[in-house]
């Protein structure tokens, strides 16, 4: 069987479901037929003389940067006004170490560098939704393989790139046309913490959504470029809508957030006054609300939310991190002082002891009888609960809850609040 960059003879993924132009003139049909025949005779001499599987789209660009190759010392190209974060590294190593062991630092990476893929090896499941279909998973010469079986058809993927960290989930895309971009989002999904294969999520609603193949989703282009945006420092160095596999820098590392750091690091070594040393962004010079938005563009902050849509009991806004906290009362009586970093290093990997959080919460809301060491802001209102005064803070008023059907992966509500029993069903 002959395997594809992509998908061999993959469903719905066509000219047309790509949004690319029409059917060309006869002309251009024939020209292109001539030039197929070319192709296909060149590639069968390539692989007569040394049998070897297609590269993936990501290979074919060069290794990514960061990840199998350093930054260059004097940038990509001229004037390049990004460093890298080696170069971040020399004045900031605390700030550095925390963040290689953060989800930031892992959030995009090529599949075949992930652990989870060779974990995969060998692995055939069952379809969760289509009888007769399975889904088999093979590593080979550092590549992920993706084969999905039906009863007429058999088709193989090669996996580009893993999104995620992995410590919650890893969702596998293939690159179609960096061009456009198209990309295809595969089927399912690896969870970590259930250590399963299940379906991605998006994919599992009801009506599916819009360019939903068998193989996968393929999202519209402007989608397709906002995933990688968010999951990278920069995804085009061109200012182009392309992904541009050869110059992008994956991963949100530091320079994604404060902004390109040439001048900062010029300024620096010749020890230039403060005001040159300055970065977009930096303690202190952003609000609350401006620091809320600023994550919310990858962190799931629509513009414009209606207020009609909002429903207290819908499960799924805790997946909207941002609108949450922004509801939450506990944010608007903060007087500008709350926001995402309050709770959140954004340097360090977020802790799972939800016990740590209750710490931050009695900041403000300390206990009656004196016992709590850290004593309670004197800028904030000093509300103390009256069920739980020195724990269980975040247990109660920001629950974990599952968003998708399958239960895999839940989130904390970040809707700061009484919880009743009352509250609707989603």
């Amino acid at each position: 069987m002959t395997v594809d960059p992509v998908c061999q003879n993959t469903e719905g993924l066509d000219r047309h479901s790509l949004d690319v132009p029409g059917p060309a003139s006869p002309v251009r049909v024939v020209l292109a037929s001539s030039v197929a025949v070319v192709a296909l005779a060149v590639s069968w001499l390539v692989y007569s003389a040394k049998p070897s599987r297609p590269l993936s789209a990501a290979d074919r660009a060069g290794r990514l940067l960061t990840v199998d190759r350093p930054f260059p010392v004097e940038g990509r190209f001229a004037g390049d006004p990004y460093v890298g974060p080696k170069v971040c590294a020399e004045c900031h190593p605390g700030e550095a170490a925390l963040h290689s062991r953060s989800g930031h630092a892992l959030t995009l990476w090529p599949a075949g560098r992930r652990l989870v893929s060779r974990r995969l090896d060998g692995t055939t499941i069952a379809d969760p939704e289509s009888p007769g279909v399975s889904w088999s998973y093979r590593y080979r010469d550092g590549h992920l393989y993706i084969e999905r079986r039906a009863p007429n058809q058999v088709e193989e993927c090669i996996a580009d790139y893993a999104f995620g960290s992995g410590r919650h989930a890893t969702t596998f895309v293939s690159v179609i046309d960096a061009e456009i971009p198209a990309i295809l989002e595969h089927r399912l999904t690896f969870f970590a913490q259930e250590g399963t294969l299940a379906l991605t999520p998006g994919q599992d609603v009801r009506p599916p959504p819009p360019r939903l193949t068998p193989n996968g989703h393929v999202p519209p282009p402007p989608v397709a470029r906002k995933c990688f945006d968010c999951h990278s420092t920069q995804l085009s160095a061109g200012g182009h809508q392309r992904i541009d596999e050869a110059m992008m820098i994956p991963n949100v590392s530091c320079e994604r957030c404060h902004g390109p750091g040439r001048a900062h690091v010029a300024a620096a070594r010749q020890a230039d006054s403060n005001a040159q040393l300055a970065l977009p962004l930096g303690p202190g010079r952003w609000t609350s609300a401006e620091l809320v938005r600023f994550c919310g563009e990858c962190h799931r902050h629509p513009d414009g939310p209606r207020p009609a849509r909002i429903r207290r009991g819908d499960t799924m806004l805790a997946r909207f991190q941002p609108i949450g906290l922004s509801l939450s009362r506990c944010y608007g009586r903060s007087e500008g002082r709350l926001s995402c970093v309050t709770c959140h290093d954004p340097h360090a990997r977020p802790s799972s002891n939800r016990a740590e959080y209750d710490t931050i919460c009695l900041n403000c809301h300390g206990g009656r009888d004196g016992s709590l060491e850290l004593p309670p802001n004197p800028l904030l209102p000093r509300v103390v609960c009256s069920v739980s005064p020195r724990d269980r803070c975040v247990d109660c008023h920001m629950p974990r809850v599952a968003v998708d059907p399958g239960q895999h992966v839940r989130f904390s509500d970040h809707w700061i609040r009484i919880h009743r029993s009352e509250e609707p069903s989603p």
